[in-house]
């Protein structure tokens, strides 16, 4: 039935079943052209909205629930059948054992991360060892030449050799003059 067929049934105008609507935001049915579409069960409740006004109840007051529509549950347990539970179950375990094994592969990838990182640390060490040793060494280097600097005296340990090519130039020109 549409509006206007409610609301002379109910006995009020089709104005007030749209305030009514608004107001206590009822959840109606809609057809293909957007006009409101209402069943018996919305008749009562409208009729149980009527009397609460005549009875001189203030709107804020009204407190009814709409109409539930539609089939009602029953409880899971008395549905479920033994082979819908047992693939529960199963699934419930699989996903247990995808967690565990996500956890495990994840402390592996973790353990294998920190040996990474060891190898790195040590192959530091290694090197800030080596370079402190080359360090020293300069080191030690440098005051040795300090010290032969204070001495004033420069120990060669090879003789200074003349170049060759000079040599033969000098008897290639005793030949000429």
């Amino acid at each position: 039935m549409n509006t206007t067929a409610l609301a002379a049934r109910v006995g009020v105008s089709s104005k007030t079943i749209r305030r009514w609507i608004k107001y206590f935001d009822i959840p109606c049915k809609k057809n293909e052209h957007g006009h409101y579409v209402f069943d018996e069960a919305d008749y009562i409740f409208f009729c149980q909205i009527r009397d609460h006004v005549r009875d001189g109840v203030p709107r804020h007051e009204i407190n009814i629930k709409p109409p539930r529509k539609g089939i009602i549950r029953t409880t899971m347990n008395t549905t479920i059948d033994n082979s819908l539970q047992q693939q529960i179950s199963s699934l419930i375990e699989r996903i247990e054992l995808n967690e565990k094994t996500i956890e495990q592969k994840a402390s592996e990838v973790v353990e294998y991360q920190l040996l990474q990182h060891r190898s790195e640390i040590d192959e530091l060490q290694n090197r800030v060892e080596s370079l402190e040793s080359y360090i020293e060494k300069l080191k030690t280097e440098n005051t040795e030449l300090k010290n032969l600097r204070k001495e004033g005296t420069l120990v060669l340990d090879q003789p200074i050799r003349t170049p060759r090519a000079s040599k033969k130039l000098k008897t290639i020109m005793s030949f000429l003059f």
